[in-house]
């Protein structure tokens, strides 16, 4: 059995709002404490991220706990085939819906199974809440590895209906149902006047 370490067990006990501080990845952080399970993943974070910011194909946020870096995502503007969901609009004239997709997201091995992967794809779907109100986007999208699937879908991801064997599973999760929770009918916001 795996032992935790002392910092793990204080981050399991405290409420991951109130502790845990995101930043965009900038050239000055220090990336070379984080190590999570998939040399992929810490080589994506090391050598590719700011890389691939600076070109804008994605955006790094990372996740401090105590000022240690305990995880990241990346986020890129994706489209998803229409034929490739089965919750999509009836009737719809495009090919493709806009999306976001999920690039990467790691948690640092000494911090897994402490709700920081939950709480990281919360953020990332209060995110994309807020490109809603200003541009089109109806699905959230991730390459998921084998292993990760089961996370995605306790989120709410369901796999795509095309490319199910390939070396990455592609989910989507449908944004519109979620945002039409939150958003309140505009007349509601006249009702007390």
């Amino acid at each position: 059995m795996r032992k935790t370490s002392k910092k793990s067990e204080q981050l399991k006990n405290s409420n991951l709002d109130d502790e845990l501080v995101l930043l965009p990845l900038d050239e000055n952080d220090d990336l070379s404490s984080f190590n999570c399970i998939s040399e992929e993943l810490n080589d994506f974070l090391k050598n590719d991220a700011l890389v691939d910011q600076k070109n804008l194909v994605n955006r790094t946020q990372l996740c401090f706990w105590n000022n240690e870096l305990v995880g990241f995502f990346s986020l890129a503007a994706d489209t998803i085939e229409t034929k490739s969901v089965i919750d999509g609009i009836e009737f719809y004239q495009y090919r493709k819906y806009p999306a976001v997709k999920i690039a990467r997201l790691g948690i640092d091995s000494r911090f897994e199974k402490q709700g920081i992967g939950t709480y990281l794809v919360q953020i990332i779907m209060g995110q994309v809440m807020s490109i809603c109100e200003s541009i089109g986007c109806r699905y959230l999208l991730v390459d998921s590895k084998l292993e990760s699937t089961g996370f995605y879908g306790k989120c709410g991801f369901r796999v795509a209906e095309k490319n199910k064997k390939t070396k990455f599973i592609p989910m989507y999760l449908n944004m519109q149902p979620i945002v039409a929770k939150i958003t309140l009918p505009k007349n509601s916001l006249n009702d007390d006047q």
